[in-house]
């Protein structure tokens, strides 16, 4: 095994599981002509060791050996590893493990860029047949450094947007070093498929490449020190009719048109059937819940243990009456169940927000004030602009909280958290606060109600369609707002709509009393109405 970075993982970089590799250099070779093998040129962006470059060398030895069986496969390997194989890598030290010419090899960061053009391409004086790849996984949050090198660098300052991963630079970089028809194979996080900041990457492969193995190991922990989630990715440069292979355990043939979903381009990275006549049916839904509802998530504080307090915290504090019509009932995520939350609060919101707040005389507050003043340093220390907020804490004010959403925490809403094994969407009226962890469904509009999303919501068919079409982390769903508001919402003939509103309350008014027969029979009714609604 070898180190793709000598920092790991502060820079993102960990160990190359040999089984890994050796899985990464067959499914590559398969697309590759037996004829072809000996002209190939194969280049590792973010070599470290070597730990892709050699098991590929010794599979393709193997495989050149079938046609050459007047050399050993020794004379073979030495042939590829002195002709076939380039590397690049920042780390000098790790790249002087592989044996190769010392033309082939590139120390420096393999992103950049001279006399307007790749610096690869400028040192190896080649495009390449094959480029292998696990590239560092960096984010922008503490990295400004490198991501704004990389707005200034003429090749990729347009691929810089928010919320973006050093990763996918190394996309961008295999696809301006393959030649026509060369083929990529990466191992990567998943998160690229369904990550909002991931939509440009999405949109450039869907343009100039195509996908032709697509394997999401979820949650097999393929390398110990790293995040368990792991996508093995082969793809070739240009557009080409081929359908993909999807998974592992279970193998699905996916077509090109098919693999790419949603309004963001979604990538397909799970085997699915696609022969499912629900789903299909689903996809074709005139409306989104973006369309039909607000979708939000909670508000920020910048520092829950300052603006939070427990039940203990509160009655500990002689608060005036001035002072309690200051706090707000404040849940957490875990107090969320399908159809009905816990609405007995064991934790208060001090509700302090600019603009909100603008002219609150904070005088006015001497207990809550003398609260926060405990938390001032770190309070004064947040990064947020949000709303202006970052102005005041220029001026010293720093008792407001970072981001209050503009939706009414106190009305009519829906509230799921962000992520789960299922949909757990329940219905709220009256005063419910809740981090960012938590988003919000208000406002639906007419003929909608929330009764009767809250019926679709937590219905078989939407979970089906987020297992296979949403936003996942292994075996969790993520329920962001972006695959939130592209969930489909059927067109409802007023009798329907009326059906999935009463089925809705009632099992909302059963799981408060907790009669879980009744439920299960009511939830099968709502769950076939909802399939007949598509």
């Amino acid at each position: 095994m070898n180190k793709i970075r000598l920092h790991k993982k502060e820079a993102g970089s960990f160990y190359t599981p040999q089984p890994l590799a050796q899985l990464l250099a067959k499914e590559v070779l398969s697309h590759v002509p037996p004829a072809n093998l000996q002209q190939l040129r194969i280049l590792d962006p973010a070599a470290g060791e070597g730990g892709l470059l050699l098991p590929f060398a010794c599979e393709l030895a193997k495989q050149r050996h079938t046609q050459e069986t007047h050399k050993t496969r020794n004379e073979i390997l030495q042939d590829i590893l002195a002709r076939q194989l380039y590397a690049a890598d920042i780390s000098g030290q790790a790249l002087a493990k592989i044996p190769l010419p010392a033309a082939h090899c590139y120390v420096g960061d393999s992103l950049d860029v001279y006399q307007h053009q790749s610096v690869l391409e400028y040192t190896f004086k080649t495009k390449f047949d094959i480029i292998l790849a696990n590239p560092p996984y960096i984010g922008q949050k503490g990295h400004a450094s490198i991501f704004n090198k990389l707005r200034r660098n003429p090749m990729w300052k347009e691929y810089v947007t928010p919320k973006n991963d050093l990763v996918y630079y190394f996309f961008y970089l295999a696809l301006h070093l393959l030649k026509p028809g060369g083929l990529a194979g990466f191992i990567t996080p998943p998160y690229f498929s369904t990550a909002q900041g991931g939509k440009v990457l999405r949109q450039t492969l869907h343009d100039q490449a195509t996908f032709l193995r697509l394997i999401n190991f979820e949650e097999k922990h393929l390398f110990t020190e790293a995040d368990p989630h792991t996508l093995l990715s082969v793809f070739q440069k240009g557009k080409l009719p081929s359908p993909c292979k999807v998974g592992w355990e279970h193998l699905t043939s996916v077509k090109q048109a098919h693999l790419f979903y949603g309004a963001d381009s979604f990538l397909q990275t799970h085997a699915i059937n696609q022969t499912h006549d629900l789903l299909a049916r689903m996809a074709k839904a005139p409306y989104t819940l973006g369309d039909m509802a607000s979708v939000s998530n909670g508000l920020m504080t910048g520092c829950d243990r300052a603006f939070i307090l427990t039940e203990a915290q509160k009655n500990a504090l002689p608060l005036t009456q001035k002072e309690l019509a200051k706090l707000r009932p404040f849940f957490k995520n875990s107090d969320i169940h399908a159809y009905a939350p816990n609405t007995n609060p064991r934790l208060w919101l001090i509700d302090f927000f600019y603009p909100n707040d603008r002219d609150m005389n904070v005088e006015d507050y001497p207990h809550l004030l003398t609260h926060l003043t405990k938390f001032k340093t770190k309070l004064l220390a947040r990064k947020q602009n949000n709303n202006g907020i970052d102005k005041q804490l220029a001026k010293g004010n720093f008792w407001f909280g970072s981001v209050r959403r503009k939706m009414n925490f106190e009305g009519e809403k829906i509230v799921l958290p962000h992520r789960g094994r299922t949909v757990s969407a329940a219905y709220s009226k009256g005063p419910w606060y809740a981090s960012s962890d938590v988003y919000f469904i208000s406002n639906p509009k007419p003929p909608y109600t929330l009764w009767s999303i809250l019926g679709l919501l937590n219905s078989a068919p939407y979970l089906t369609w987020l297992q296979t079409n949403g936003k996942r982390k292994g075996e969790l769903l993520e329920l962001y707002s972006a695959p939130l508001k592209q969930l489909p919402i059927p067109k409802l003939t007023p009798q329907k709509q009326a059906n999935l509103e009463e089925l809705a309350r009632q099992i909302f008014a059963q799981t408060r009393t907790g009669n879980s027969a009744d439920i299960a029979k009511l939830q099968k009714q709502l769950d076939k109405l909802v399939e007949s609604c598509f």
